[in-house]
């Protein structure tokens, strides 16, 4: 997020993108490399709409995962408007 309070979901996403991917190749994926605490997590899930979703792996990979998935509220409205419930 800027320092406005908008969303920079894209570069974010890319970011945490590139960092798990580090993260993989360099074989480092301890949570004392890559730490996120729960606060920011639970953060980034209300921000996409997934506050009781769970998100598998180590937490820079949940900070990715989290942020590439489509907003909930869009996701829902257009499988609505697909005629799924």
């Amino acid at each position: 997020m800027d320092a406005q309070g908008g969303e920079k979901l894209q570069k974010m996403e890319r970011l945490y993108s590139i960092l798990t991917d580090d993260a993989v190749e360099r074989g480092l994926m301890q949570e004392e490399f890559y730490y996120l605490s729960d606060e920011i997590l639970n953060c980034f899930k209300r921000m996409q709409g997934y506050d009781r979703a769970h998100f598998p792996g180590a937490r820079i990979e949940q900070a990715y995962l989290i942020l590439a998935e489509c907003e909930y509220g869009i996701r829902r409205s257009t499988l609505e408007v697909d005629g799924f419930r």
